[in-house]
C-alpha cells in the first residue's frame, strides 16, 4: 500500500493529495459553522434566559393559582 502512495520520486500521489485536500475542506467548513453557532449562542443567550425564566414563572403561577381548587375530601 505505501508504494502506491509514493512514486520513485519521492512526489506523493494524487490520492494522497486528495485526501490532505479534502480533510483541510471538512476542517474549514466546521470552524466555520463552530464559529457561527459561538456567535449565535453568545448573542442570543440572554434572551433564551429570559424566555425560559418567563416559562416558569408562567408555569409556576399556574399551579399556584390552582392550589385553592384543591379540595380534601
Amino acid at each position: 500500500m505505501l508504494k502506491k502512495l509514493y512514486s520513485k520520486k519521492g512526489q506523493v500521489s494524487m490520492e494522497m493529495g486528495i485526501l490532505v485536500a479534502s480533510a483541510v475542506a471538512v476542517a474549514a467548513i466546521a470552524s466555520y459553522f463552530y464559529a457561527v453557532n459561538v456567535k449565535y449562542s453568545d448573542t442570543h443567550a440572554g434572551e433564551t434566559a429570559k424566555n425560559t425564566s418567563s416559562a416558569l414563572l408562567n408555569v409556576t403561577e399556574n399551579v399556584c393559582g390552582n392550589i385553592s381548587e384543591i379540595t380534601i375530601p
